[in-house]
């Protein structure tokens, strides 16, 4: 093939190029013009489900003070259906579950309990409730017991000084002597010789912190007593 031949070759090719490049072009811009024509459809935000109202402090404090007062009804029912069921399984099940619990979270609630009862359940009740308060709260039990008449006074001293004896003889004495019992029957004596048989150097440790009176002298005949018949007894 001569150059012109080529030359000519070249001459016809040259529009067609040229017209692959135009459309090329023009297919460029219209990608691009749609491109930009394009709405981005934006995020959904996330549904956030509506903020729980807190409950007002006050509210939750009615709330809670209204839970304990049903709680003690229900105990409070329960101590007096037992006292008059004349079930000492029952009794014996409010004496150990639901009085303990009363009285941790409404002492003033069995004091008015007691006092709603007359007879035997009465005395029954009362004496429970000072075996358990005396170990719990000794002085607000000494004050319960203070405000208490006559026989029922004299009568939950008694049980108050038996019930310290096994677990402080000390205070023992001193709530006898405080309410005036012990004394006459020689019940208090018969305490401090126990305690001295059980552990005579604690004893005689207390016994020298005593005033020098009658009442040291009998308690202290009791435990010289208990040294008198164990010889190898030391101070």
């Amino acid at each position: 093939m001569t150059g012109d031949a080529r030359t000519g070759g070249q001459r016809k090719a040259l529009p067609a190029i040229f017209a692959l490049a135009v459309m090329g072009a023009a297919a460029l811009v219209l990608v691009l013009m749609n491109s930009k024509n394009v709405s981005v459809t934006p995020a959904v935000a996330a549904t956030v489900p509506p903020a729980v109202q807190s409950v007002p402090a006050a509210s939750r404090s009615n709330a809670a003070r209204d839970d304990s007062r049903a709680s003690d009804a229900q105990l409070d029912l329960a101590i007096e259906r037992a006292l008059v069921s004349n079930n000492p399984v029952l009794r014996d099940e409010a004496f150990n579950v639901a009085l303990p619990e009363l009285l941790d979270s409404n002492p003033e609630r069995v004091i008015e309990l007691v006092l709603r009862q007359q007879g035997e359940p009465r005395d029954l009740l009362r004496d429970e409730v000072v075996r358990q308060w005396i170990r719990r709260d000794r002085d607000a039990a000494k004050i319960w017991m203070g405000s208490l008449e006559g026989e029922e006074r004299n009568a939950s001293a008694i049980v108050a000084m038996f019930t310290l004896a096994a677990i402080e003889p000390a205070q023992a004495v001193a709530v006898a002597d405080e309410f005036g019992v012990g004394r006459d029957d020689g019940s208090l004596e018969h305490i401090v010789q126990i305690w001295a048989t059980e552990n005579f150097a604690e004893c005689a440790r207390w016994l020298e912190t005593q005033p020098d009176n009658a009442r040291t002298a009998q308690l202290r005949a009791r435990v010289e007593r208990v040294r008198a018949q164990s010889p190898d007894q030391r101070d």
